[in-house]
């Protein structure tokens, strides 16, 4: 159950991957390796690999010492430029109804909905990539997910 957020697979998928490279942000890390331990298909991995380093989020090398990282450090990148970079459109639209019967600027609930969006746009505003991470380090219990192979920057 993903409860009330409906986040996508292309989505987890960007949000995952760049807190998985923000642990070792100056290193290459094989994209291959990261689909399989993360559980995602390579290919929809790899259109998403290309959607974040299109919009300037992630660096990418082809060949055997080659991968992607981080083209920014994980301060300066927030979950709302990620969420974007993966295609997402974090504008209200209106009512959860259609928009013939209901556009959601006169009724309760639409402006509820409203509300409660533009407060998860700006959390994820100031969210950045390094307070995630800082989390990750401080919440894991047992055994650590396995640490990304790390690929020397060149």
């Amino acid at each position: 159950m993903l409860g009330l957020l409906n986040i996508s697979e292309a989505m987890s998928i960007a949000l995952h991957t760049c807190a998985w490279l923000a642990e070792t942000p100056e290193s290459y890390q094989s994209a291959r390796q990261i689909s399989n331990q993360l559980g995602f298909s390579s290919h929809h991995f790899a259109k998403v690999v290309q959607q974040l380093a299109r919009a300037g989020l992630l660096e990418t090398e082809r060949g055997p010492a080659g991968g992607c990282r981080l083209a920014r450090p994980p301060d300066a990148i927030n979950l709302l430029e990620i969420y974007r970079a993966a295609g997402g459109q974090p504008d209200y639209t209106g009512c959860l109804l259609r928009h013939d019967i209901c556009k959601g600027d006169g009724c309760a609930l639409g402006k509820l909905m409203a509300k409660e969006n533009d407060r998860l746009v700006a959390l994820l505003k100031t969210v950045t990539l390094a307070s995630v991470v800082r989390s990750l380090k401080r919440n894991r219990i047992g055994r650590p997910l396995a640490a990304p192979a790390s690929r020397t920057a060149r």
